[in-house]
């Protein structure tokens, strides 16, 4: 068709029409198309006025020769942006596309905002934390609508899912456990909520499902929303509550300790130990106020914890039923049971903890008084030493001097026999009271180290009397006393060794102390046990002396006792003290200054015995029972610092063969030449090894070992006795010498099995050491 007739034909058409080519000019056009596009400012071309999409589709569009529809967006003055559906058909004659515009602005809008909101809508319930479904209405029960949670959880995406039947959707497990709950829904026609499991590969998953219809206005039903929320976690933790009910419910029951459930301080329940520490049944607690079961005292501070809401700790007290006060800590919780807040009291039972905090701190004085105890010991220890070292050397002073006047009598080329002899008894008489020193320290070592052994035995006190009234009758008569011995009949039962020492100790005092009148021994009945009493008419003890006179070295007029010849050495009482203690003898003593003093010793009375034991008197009883040599020992306080010829002298009756074991080479000369010059044969050595040898050489020789007990670095008497003995045909007597007399050396010394002689030896101990 010609230009100008295509031009006439579209001008008769109505509504807003043009013939376009395929690049979208305008070949013809009718009135509403003239009438529309000239009011745009775009110059004549009404493309321009279409925005960059609509531009794109609709010249892809008119380059293909077939129909087509599409909707464009073409700017307006008037109303700006206008929707227009554009339906174009090809026109094969006149080689373009026909199109007609129809305004849909309005219905565009509508169909944007419809798609707005229905996106708003599946992006809401894409978020919600829940799976969504809608199904239509039966019999056809199929899914119009899922959420990607829902979809996931049935194998689907939100896509995939449409159309799906519910049967499709559950596996047949499924639907028969779910028949019942589809059921009610159907014939109730009202909204259902349930629980459903769904198993998992480890587990199960616990969903609850509700089951929303959707109505039409005349009531008939459209279609189910199906709402599915995951409470896996949430039925977990109800369980786990439940559980934890359950176990406190039982906890309460078999608890030891009282718990009490109260609303504003009225008590709502109680567990049976509150029921047991108040005394009073569940039925009687049950209406009454914790305030009250507490004393009037606590009151006030039980209602301000109450009344607070806040947890509290205190300790009170509570009334038993049957009068009784019992301490108790009170312990104040808030918590919540089935939905409901209650306060809980827990009533602890602390009788026993204020029973251990009375033995605690009965045990902390107990330790602050041993400390104490302890650090006075170390004091006395110190002044003990100190004691100790003056007296020792006094007689050490003393054999120096005497050591040095002959050294010059041995520079003269005539020296008087009878002052080699004065000077000689002298320097015994030092050495004699050095020894009974160092044997009384012994003594105190012993005792102190439990070294002796009791032996208890009836003992008559007759014989034991006689024995004291023979050996201190002399000495009391040479000071001008009088000595009274009461005859007793009287038996006892204890070690008669201990007990003689003790009494010898408290006869020698009494003398020494005594510058006139009487001493008096006797002994009085005290029920079971029997008093054996020393009473003497001495210059008497002050009060603030009695306890004093038993530590070692006190004396109680230091300085006329050491100008006084018969002076003590301060060591006595102590012995004394420590032997009652060891055969389990009370020990009292009443004295007033001037007029004398009384000693007392309680020991148990025994049955008469038709066999009269032998009381063969010793000087040091408190080794009577050790494995030490019994002539070990200085004299007695009474025996005079003297020795017979023999001792010093005269050789023993039998010559002996010796080895002699020392590390130290003065004492082991000196040994070798005092053996020697009693007549015996010595061999002499320094060190174990050296023994072993001479032990190897002279086997069928040697007949007495004595040995050192420390030979130098850890060798000791024990390993070299034992290795001497190993090379000798048959054993032989030996002895060890100690000078240690430390309590733990001699607990360790006297479980040996040897006897020993303790240094300095005195020559009478070496000698029956020979002569054994």
């Amino acid at each position: 068709m010609p230009p100008d007739s295509a031009a006439a034909s579209w001008a008769l058409v109505p509504g807003i029409g043009a013939l376009l080519s395929a690049v979208g000019e305008v070949l013809a056009a009718s009135p509403d198309w003239q009438s529309c596009m000239q009011e745009a400012p775009w110059g004549g071309d009404w493309r321009n006025g279409l925005d960059h999409d609509s531009r794109l589709h609709l010249l892809q569009a008119l380059s293909r020769a077939r129909d087509f529809t599409l909707t464009l967006r073409l700017w307006r003055p008037a109303q700006g942006v206008a929707h227009y559906r554009c339906a174009g058909w090809w026109d094969p004659v006149q080689r373009a596309h026909g199109c007609y515009l129809v305004e849909v602005t309005d219905q565009e809008v509508e169909r944007q905002a419809h798609d707005a909101l229905t996106g708003w809508i599946r992006r809401l319930f894409e978020q919600l934390p829940m799976q969504l479904a809608y199904f239509s209405a039966p019999p056809k029960v199929r899914c119009l609508f899922a959420n990607n949670r829902f979809a996931r959880a049935m194998g689907h995406d939100d896509t995939s899912i449409l159309g799906r039947t519910v049967a499709d959707l559950l596996t047949p497990d499924e639907r028969l456990r779910l028949r019942r709950a589809g059921r009610s829904y159907a014939r109730s026609g009202q909204d259902l909520t349930f629980l459903h499991r769904r198993r998992r590969a480890d587990d199960e998953e616990v969903l609850e499902v509700s089951l929303c219809a959707d109505r039409w206005p005349d009531g008939r039903l459209r279609g189910t929303f199906v709402l599915m929320t995951d409470v896996t976690e949430r039925h977990r933790a109800e369980r786990a509550l439940r559980a934890s009910r359950e176990r406190l419910s039982r906890f309460l029951e078999v608890s030891a300790e009282g718990v009490l459930f109260h609303r504003d301080g009225t008590i709502t329940d109680a567990n049976p130990a509150a029921c047991q520490l108040s005394g009073h049944p569940h039925a009687e607690l049950v209406g009454r106020t914790v305030v009250s079961m507490t004393p009037r005292r606590h009151r006030d501070r039980s209602r301000v914890a109450i009344g607070s809401g806040a947890d509290a700790y205190f300790e009170s007290e509570i009334h038993h039923a049957n009068g009784e006060t019992i301490p108790v800590e009170l312990i104040g919780r808030t918590m919540e049971i089935k939905g409901e807040r209650l306060r809980m009291t827990v009533i602890r039972d602390i009788r026993d903890r204020r029973q251990a905090q009375a033995r605690i701190h009965t045990l902390i004085e107990d330790l602050r008084s041993q400390k104490d105890r302890a650090e006075a010991a170390d004091r006395a220890k110190s002044v003990f030493l100190a004691a100790a070292s003056h007296d020792l050397r006094q007689p050490i002073h003393a054999l120096g001097l005497f050591l040095t006047a002959l050294r010059a009598m041995a520079q003269s080329t005539c020296v008087p026999s009878t002052e080699l002899a004065q000077i000689c008894r002298r320097m015994q008489s030092s050495l004699d009271g050095l020894g009974q020193l160092l044997n009384m320290l012994l003594d105190v070592s012993r005792l102190d180290a439990n070294a002796v052994q009791v032996e208890l035995a009836a003992l008559p006190l007759a014989q034991l009397f006689a024995e004291l009234d023979q050996e201190f009758a002399d000495l009391a008569h040479e000071k001008g006393l009088r000595l009274h011995v009461a005859s007793s009949s009287a038996w006892v039962r204890t070690d008669a060794t201990v007990l003689r020492r003790i009494l010898s100790n408290l006869m020698a005092n009494a003398i020494r102390y005594s510058p006139r009148g009487r001493i008096l021994l006797g002994a009085r009945s005290r029920g079971d046990r029997l008093e054996i009493q020393v009473w003497d008419q001495g210059i008497g003890i002050a009060p603030e002396q009695l306890e004093a006179i038993f530590e070692e070295f006190y004396q109680i007029d230091a300085a006329h006792s050491r100008r006084s010849q018969s002076h003590g050495l301060g060591l006595g009482l102590s012995i004394v003290k420590r032997s009652a203690r060891l055969i389990d003898a009370p020990l009292r003593v009443c004295s007033t200054p001037g007029r004398g003093s009384l000693f007392c010793i309680s020991v148990p009375r025994a049955p008469a015995h038709t066999n009269t034991p032998s009381l063969t008197p010793t000087h040091s009883p408190t080794h009577a029972h050790t494995h030490t040599h019994p002539h070990a020992h200085a004299p007695s306080p009474t025996e005079p610092a003297q020795r017979s010829e023999r001792s010093t002298a005269a050789p023993a009756p039998g010559a002996r063969r010796v080895l002699v074991i020392d590390d130290e080479e003065q004492v082991l000369m000196g040994m070798q030449q005092l053996l020697q010059v009693w007549g015996h044969q010595v061999w002499c050595a320094s060190s174990a090894d050296e023994a072993v040898v001479l032990a190897i050489a002279h086997a069928h020789e040697i007949d007495l070992l004595l040995s050192d007990y420390r030979l130098g670095g850890n060798m000791t008497a024990v390993q070299a006795i034992a290795a001497v003995h190993a090379c000798l045909p048959a054993p032989v007597p030996t002895y060890i010498l100690t000078g240690d007399t430390s309590p733990q050396r001699i607990q360790e010394a006297s479980e040996l099995g040897f006897p020993l002689l303790h240094k300095p030896v005195e020559p009478d101990a070496l000698l029956a050491a020979l002569e054994a």
